[in-house]
């Protein structure tokens, strides 16, 4: 099964918020091997941002001295699909313009023209070079060259099935350069067969959105998105807490439609705040006074994490973004650092009161044998009662077990506990952590190729713990359990990068989409 993944680097791209936002699903899963096989011949270029790093070649100069030129005028080619304006604007925000001056060979803004324009995502080979006019050697062209990756993407192909769910499919797709404006625009749908629980109604969403990174003339970004979810929420109403058999579980259903606007403030290539305001009506289905009965045969009554009927759920996001990567194929040297605080209470509108702190970093580094080297971590606390959709699923912290997808819980299966600590007893969370480790062994590259550009074989090992609120912390350390319980994270798997985006075919990819 060949399967994608795509770096996230819009905010509001399709996925799941615990993925891309907190940094706790790590690498997406999209499509199949015969999608893939049907589809690359068609496709000229990829949308994903690792793009590759082309030498500069210069002018003959004195190897002692540098020599300061003067541009006489710019030229841009292989621009198809994005404007040459865009180019330009790159090139003037850095003083590269015509009559400017510059120092040949190591003048920095060479440097960071080459990696603004590989970080847009929409090249896969950029180059830029001097040829001095014939009349004056230190009168030159500045010749930008590029090779053009697709700007429509596959964001994310969902596919598989469960015990509860027996087929669950849809699509997201991306346009990353809209008219050339550097506008992106997408949409995703899910869609889910009956759960095999009792009455309930299959699950589906679609989403909608539209970003511009940065408006013209201005150092300002916005967002807007949309969607309607319509969810079927398993709860357990009998048996032990890490059995998934669906009889076991009953479901309440719940509606949410809505939208989020936002502003983004680029400070500096790699440094942007964000500031968002979510608006939700949700409408849900609770049953009366629902319990469960526990292995002992006692009732347990269940707060099942939602108010009941039609209410409001509203938020502001505060976020920062560091991300000092170098873009390349795959992997890319440097670091990323994330910190997002949503705030819901009354003040925004709200009927739900909480505060959410996610934070997440990692960094990648070379070996000195040409392989990748990456360690990373990611943490998150709720204080207060958000709703079910916004705690932390053990789903979404597991490589082995299904996540949540567009917001819908499509399985009743739990961490695998690797180290017997009862992580298989945990649903949802309140406070949570991972560290991981990955490494990377590049396989191969190909920059004139209009299909596969690169691939790599990587290992990732990781632990994660998940804990609950405070009562349930009462009720595990009453019952002698772990309050923190460890599970275990771990992949291995090839990674290409392709036409259509990244894709991994991985042993955690089969794992999680597999009805066990």
């Amino acid at each position: 099964m060949l399967l994608p993944s795509v770096p996230p680097r819009s905010r509001h791209e399709p996925g799941d918020r615990a993925g891309d936002r907190s940094g706790t699903r790590g690498l997406r899963v999209l499509v199949g091997g015969l999608l893939g096989a049907l589809l690359l011949p068609m496709a000229s270029a990829s949308a994903s941002p690792w793009a590759i790093a082309a030498p500069v070649r210069t002018a003959p100069v004195d190897e002692e001295h540098h020599r300061v030129l003067r541009i006489e005028r710019v030229v841009i080619t292989g621009t198809e699909q994005v404007s040459d304006r865009q180019v330009s604007d790159v090139l003037q925000r850095e003083g590269l313009a015509t009559g400017a001056e510059l120092l040949w060979p190591e003048d920095e803004r060479v440097v960071r023209v080459r990696d603004r324009l590989r970080a847009t995502g929409y090249f896969k080979r950029v180059t830029l070079r001097v040829e001095p006019l014939e009349d004056d050697p230190d009168r030159v062209e500045l010749v930008v060259e590029v090779v053009e990756r697709s700007t429509v993407s596959i964001s994310d192909i969902y596919l598989g099935g469960s015990a509860l769910t027996p087929f669950r499919g849809g699509i997201a797709l991306a346009e990353r350069n809209f008219l050339g404006r550097g506008v992106l625009l997408g949409g995703a749908l899910i869609w889910g067969t009956q759960p095999r629980v009792g009455k309930s109604r299959r699950q589906q969403a679609y989403k909608a959105f539209a970003e511009a990174p940065r408006l013209r003339g201005v150092p300002v970004g916005i967002l807007v998105s949309s969607w309607f979810i319509s969810a079927s929420e398993p709860y357990r109403v009998e048996g032990a807490e890490d059995d998934p058999d669906p009889s076991l579980f009953k479901t309440f259903e719940y509606d949410r439609i809505g939208g989020q606007v936002g502003l983004g403030f680029p400070l500096t290539p790699r440094l942007e705040l964000a500031a968002d305001y979510t608006f939700e009506r949700v409408n849900a289905f609770l049953p009366e006074d629902p319990v469960r009965i526990d292995t002992k045969g006692e009732l347990v009554e269940l707060d099942l994490g939602l108010l009941d009927h039609v209410h409001r759920h509203t938020a502001v996001d505060f976020s920062i973004t560091y991300d000092g990567r170098d873009e390349l194929f795959l992997v890319g040297k440097g670091g990323r650092v994330v910190l997002d605080v949503r705030a819901s209470s009354s003040a925004t509108g709200s009927q739900y009161d909480y505060i959410k702190l996610v934070a997440a970093g990692a960094y990648s580094f070379r070996l000195p044998w040409g392989h990748w080297l990456t360690p990373s971590a990611s943490g998150g606390q709720i204080a207060g009662a958000a709703p079910v959709y916004e705690r932390f699923y053990s789903g979404d912290l597991s490589s082995w077990t299904p996540g949540r997808e567009q917001g819908l819980r499509y399985s009743t299966r739990n961490p695998i506990d690797v180290f017997g600590t009862g992580i298989d007893t945990r649903e949802y969370g309140n406070l949570f952590g991972r560290v991981d480790l990955e490494y990377a062994w590049p396989l191969f590259r190909r920059t004139r190729t209009r299909g596969v550009y690169g691939g790599d074989l990587y290992l990732s090992l990781g632990v994660f713990t998940l804990v609950g609120d405070e009562a349930e912390r009462a009720r595990r350390r009453a019952d002698d359990e772990w309050v923190a319980p460890l599970g275990a994270a771990a992949d291995l798997g090839v990674r290409l990068d392709t036409a259509l985006g990244t894709f991994n075919v991985s042993v955690g990819n089969v794992l999680r989409r597999t009805p066990l």
